[in-house]
């Protein structure tokens, strides 16, 4: 499915909220509510300790239920969260949105289609100002370890996802995690806090098909900081960039097929989205597109929603991460 979509049309509009953090207030036409049972969807948006208590509520009440990424603190409790979900018959739906985007769903299909040929390498670097080592108060949930809300989690959950739905995954990674900030400091209270998670994470890999993977992720990083994702063909380039990792900004789509030229911009068709034209940011409409997708999946039986199962996935993949840094070891992932 590329552009077209046959769901009506969800408006989303943010709203603030407690903690210094944002969350999506969605509203819909009361005709778009009855149509599309909405209703029945319990959204789950809190810190990742939360998610699971809200999650067993829902599914007990017999609603279809939405959950932040990262899902839970651990792969087993957002395992046992989904073989509750399939026990009680309910959808389920994670919030790996960014997959959704036009310009990723656009760029899969130029991969797919052989736009740049057969893929020979990957590099991405995902960098991000948040997470410094003066840290606002409003981000202590980000400290403790067993919150699961560390650069690796967030950042390497939602952008490993975006890349690896539009490349396929590796089938064997090596990593290096990093903790550089030992303790960190909150501003209001200047309170020192010890800091055990990584703040450089470096990811190297294999694909299928032979095609190599480097990947940087990087908090704390004071200037030039954004996304950048080189994805290189047998017979051309493509590049992802954004001066913003989780932002307003639109991702920027450039490629070239031959040797040696200038990369040129690719718009994004306008059939790749799924909503009406609106002034939201990019990562809104990301998630709006997330909505879009499930109301498909409901009402015409596409699977387009990231559901718990993708989370599982990412779940693994950071759990072996975690045990290839520690070790030194390379992992088969097959």
């Amino acid at each position: 499915m590329k552009g077209t979509h046959p769901a009506a049309h969800p408006l989303v509009q943010l709203s603030p909220a407690t903690r210094g953090l944002r969350q999506l207030e969605i509203r819909f036409p009361s005709q778009y509510i009855a149509a599309q049972s909405f209703d029945h969807l319990l959204d789950t948006a809190s810190t990742v300790s939360g998610h699971a208590a809200t999650v067993r509520a829902a599914i007990a009440a017999g609603k279809d239920v939405y959950s932040e990424w990262p899902l839970t603190p651990s792969k087993e409790a957002s395992t046992e969260l989904m073989a509750l979900a399939q026990a009680a018959g309910v959808r389920h739906i994670v919030g790996l949105q960014r997959r959704l985007g036009p310009d990723y769903r656009y760029v899969r299909d130029l991969l797919r289609d052989g736009y740049i040929g057969e893929i020979r390498s990957v590099r991405m670097h995902i960098s991000v100002g948040y997470f410094q080592q003066l840290r606002k108060a409003s981000l202590y949930f980000t400290l403790p370890a067993e919150n699961y809300s560390g650069l690796l989690h967030i950042y390497g959950g939602h952008y490993f996802d975006a890349v690896f739905t539009m490349l396929g995954h590796p089938v064997s990674i090596q990593a290096l995690n990093v903790n550089q900030f030992k303790e960190v400091t909150l501003i209001e209270t200047n309170e020192t806090v010890p800091h055990t998670l990584a703040d450089q994470v470096v990811l190297t890999g294999t694909f299928e098909n032979g095609a190599v993977l480097s990947a940087h992720l990087e908090a704390g990083k004071r200037n030039n900081y954004g996304v950048q994702i080189d994805i290189t063909g047998s017979k051309g380039d493509l590049k992802i960039s954004n001066n913003t990792s989780f932002g307003n900004t639109y991702n920027l789509i450039e490629g070239v097929q031959g040797d040696a030229l200038p990369m040129q911009a690719l718009p994004v068709p306008d059939i790749y989205n799924w909503v009406p034209p609106s002034e939201l940011g990019a990562s809104q409409l990301e998630l709006t597109h997330l909505y879009a997708a499930y109301a498909s999946d409901v009402n015409t039986g596409t699977r387009l929603a990231p559901t718990f199962a993708d989370a599982l996935v990412m779940h693994e993949l950071i759990d072996q991460m975690e045990v290839s840094s520690r070790t030194g070891q390379r992992i088969a992932m097959r």
